[in-house]
């Protein structure tokens, strides 16, 4: 009796184990552009360090919080250990928040990955796996020249983070670390 006692707990305990990865698994692809309303043009590389005037990008369009979803984009890490990085900004271009204006807050979201992502390199792109939430905060990194403050517009806690294999979203810009040439 205690044998079948047992098999019974360990079927509940993985049947209620696996559904969680089918969760992430089943998540759905979304794009930078469903993250700001549609008539907001599309972030662009700035060609001029200047910044751009009176609030941009503030209004949050992404309802479904509930729902999982997966967004590739670029590493800006805001709490890292050497290579470890223990929370970021995913951001919609590489090298996005150095020395240019920063992507407006409803294209950045603050990322506390599941474990600590190992950095590779800089410009590291990813795709993260998880629930967005909306909101308007804010977060500080450290740079060379100093400590920068920047407003995002989502987060997203307990991700999975992998590395992107593919680049399919048209509002993803890959530069050159020199300039904005792209690559």
């Amino acid at each position: 009796m205690t044998k079948h006692r047992f098999l019974m707990f360990a079927v509940l305990t993985l049947g209620t184990a696996s559904p969680v990865s089918g969760v992430l698994a089943a998540a759905q692809p979304i794009f930078w552009s469903a993250l700001r309303p549609a008539d907001q043009a599309r972030a662009t590389v700035p060609l001029s360090p200047k910044t751009v005037s009176g609030p941009q990008g503030e209004t949050l369009v992404w309802r479904h919080e509930g729902q999982p979803v997966e967004l590739t984009g670029f590493v800006l890490p805001t709490d890292q250990d050497g290579d470890l990085v223990y929370e970021f900004l995913l951001v919609p271009w590489a090298g996005a928040c150095s020395h240019m204006p920063s992507p407006p807050p409803n294209q950045l979201v603050r990322v506390i990955p599941q474990e600590p992502l190992h950095l590779g390199k800089i410009y590291e792109t990813v795709t993260v796996t998880g629930t967005l939430r909306p909101g308007l905060d804010q977060a500080q990194f450290f740079m060379i020249d100093g400590v920068r403050v920047l407003s995002y517009g989502y987060s997203m806690g307990h991700a999975e983070v992998a590395k992107a294999t593919m680049m399919k979203d048209p509002d993803l810009l890959s530069l050159s670390p020199f300039g904005v040439v792209p690559r």
